[in-house]
């Protein structure tokens, strides 16, 4: 049995009954041969680029062949941060740097366009810890807009979503993030640790809350 992730996505599933099997192809647990024996597909996030492969990281590219034919067969997949931005360029988008060299580290506003719908009823804040952002892919619908990074969330047909944003960090999640990469918040655009924890006093519960519901809805398309 593998050892269940402390983010509110992985936990809601675990609570749920739903198997979980993690890959990593960086550290050498590859990617599944028989994409059949999967209901869904859950992608997160990472300090590497989509734009990332040979030599130093040729997995990238065996990912991103990975994913083009599993969305090639319409399976429900949620990519969240790096994973957004691998669906993203699968699809056909561009991913890079934002032109000022701003990062989103921290609490941030992010509006609901005018397709969202259930997704997002209204304007909330959410956490984020990224650097690059991805372009709107054909045949997608913006669900999510934020003021540095535009493109924060979309859906690819109806069961297929990307998200810029990280609405699975619980308070666990976030500390060890400050622990681990501490020195990224030195970045422009970066908030200090002091200030994304008490933001996440302040919006943590209602993040959580709206994870476990969306993630609820999205595993209904499985």
């Amino acid at each position: 049995m593998q050892e269940i992730r402390e983010d509110h996505v992985a936990l809601f599933l675990d609570e749920q009954g739903i198997e979980q099997i993690h890959v990593n192809p960086a550290h050498n647990i590859p990617l599944p041969e028989n994409a059949d024996e999967f209901d869904g597909l859950l992608i997160y996030g990472g300090l590497q680029s989509a734009n990332d492969g040979p030599p130093e990281r040729p997995y990238i590219d065996d990912e991103l062949k990975w994913l083009e034919n599993w969305l090639a067969d319409g399976r429900p997949t949620l990519g969240i941060c790096l994973g957004a931005q691998l669906i993203a360029k699968t699809l056909g988008a561009t991913v890079g740097p934002h032109s000022e060299g701003i990062r989103e580290i921290g609490f941030h506003k992010i509006n609901p366009t005018n397709n969202a719908g259930d997704f997002l009823p209204e304007t909330a804040h959410f956490y984020q810890w990224h650097g690059e952002g991805f372009t709107l892919p054909d045949n997608c619908e913006l669900l999510a807009q934020g003021e540095q990074f535009p493109n924060q969330a979309f859906r690819y047909r109806n069961n297929t979503y990307a998200i810029q944003f990280h609405p699975e960090v619980s308070r666990p999640v976030m500390k060890e993030w400050l622990s681990e990469a501490g020195d990224l918040l030195s970045a422009k655009g970066a908030h200090s640790a002091e200030q994304q924890l008490e933001d996440e006093s302040r919006y943590g519960e209602k993040m959580g809350n709206w994870c476990r519901n969306f993630v609820a809805n999205w595993i209904k398309t499985w």
